[in-house]
């Protein structure tokens, strides 16, 4: 479970494992989303100069940093305007991108090794032991070639940089977005827009995905659940108790789905490549192990699904309301019980 990286105490008792990419209790918006998206920004950034043992996790890192970054700008898309948004989220999106082959070449190594693992009692000893080391090898060449490729990494490193300082030049001052025509509101006005257009993207998705069970159409929807928990962890402040369970049924229906990506990426390179797998008998079996663990993963991913977007995006929105109001009542009235 990923989604809990830090412990806070809350009212009376109740003690909740709270995420850390979240606004802080009182804190006005734009602060807050400055405040995530510079941090974010040097979380994508910062493994890049640990040294090549860790350059497969630094980017696994910097790719699900530049997520909670796209995230956060479709939660204020409608405050920062279709023009900058556009902008900011096409230049994260495809700075992504330098390093989505070396990612995608990874997990089809951890793919196999699943599948072999699962299975691992109806399997004779060694199988697939030749496909996961020829992944292996494929993986360390593309890794490799990304750390000597000078468009890569570095360019990546500089788009992010300068990223960065787009981001810190953001006002924050509430009234800034009248004289400068760029800013973010503080009130629930400022993302209830976007909170709604992703639920209803990511309920579309879904029922779409189910309708094909196409690997592409279940990807998709796969990025719609990460940007609502991301949004989640967000907005966490609002009440506690209820979306930090709501990130996490998101963050686990995005772990199925991952993993349904991620094996049928293998199973069209084995398609591609039956290199890869020399052995016949041994790529029809793996074929068919992993086609049965997709539909598995796609039936507890529907599941999961369905006690998320059962609500409508416009339920939603008008509770999440409810819930920003609640915040700003419980504030105001402490404010004033201290100055009293």
């Amino acid at each position: 479970m990923t989604v809990p990286q830090a412990t806070d105490r809350l009212a009376g008792s109740v003690v909740l494992a709270l995420p850390s990419f979240r606004l802080q209790p009182g804190e006005p918006l734009g602060v807050g989303l400055k405040r995530l998206s510079v941090a974010s920004v040097d979380e994508a950034i910062a493994g890049f100069y640990d040294g090549e043992e860790v350059f497969g996790e630094a980017i696994h890192t910097s790719r699900k940093a530049m997520k909670r970054i796209r995230a956060l700008l479709r939660l204020v898309r409608y405050e920062l305007g279709n023009k900058v948004y556009r902008f900011e989220n096409e230049w994260m999106r495809d700075t992504a991108r330098l390093i989505s082959e070396v990612r995608a070449a990874t997990v089809l190594v951890s793919g196999a090794e699943d599948i072999g693992n699962l299975y691992q009692p109806l399997l004779a000893p060694g199988t697939f032991d030749e496909v996961v080391e020829r992944l292996t090898v494929r993986r360390d060449r593309i890794e490799h070639q990304a750390m000597e490729d000078p468009g890569v990494v570095p360019r990546l490193v500089s788009n992010l940089e300068r990223a960065r300082g787009r981001y810190l030049a953001w006002p924050t001052d509430p009234d800034a977005r009248t004289v400068y025509g760029i800013g973010l509101r503080h009130g629930y006005r400022a993302v209830a827009p976007g909170l709604r257009a992703t639920h209803a993207r990511g309920r579309r998705e879904m029922v779409a995905a189910y309708q094909t069970t196409s690997p592409e159409a279940l990807h998709l929807w796969r990025k719609r659940v990460k940007y609502l928990k991301h949004q989640m962890e967000i907005l966490t402040p609002l009440w506690p108790e209820v979306i930090v369970g709501m990130a996490i049924t998101l963050d686990r229906i995005a772990d199925l789905l991952g993993q349904d990506h991620d094996l049928a990426e293998l199973l069209q390179l084995l398609a591609d490549r039956p290199d890869i797998c020399p052995n016949p008998l041994e790529r029809t079996l793996m074929g068919a192990l992993a086609e049965q663990r997709r539909t598995d993963l796609q039936t507890a991913a529907r599941i999961l699904g369905r006690r998320i977007y059962s609500e409508t995006p416009a339920a939603l929105e008008l509770r999440f309301g409810g819930y920003w109001e609640s915040m700003e009542l419980a504030r105001t009235t402490r404010f004033a019980a201290l100055t009293a």
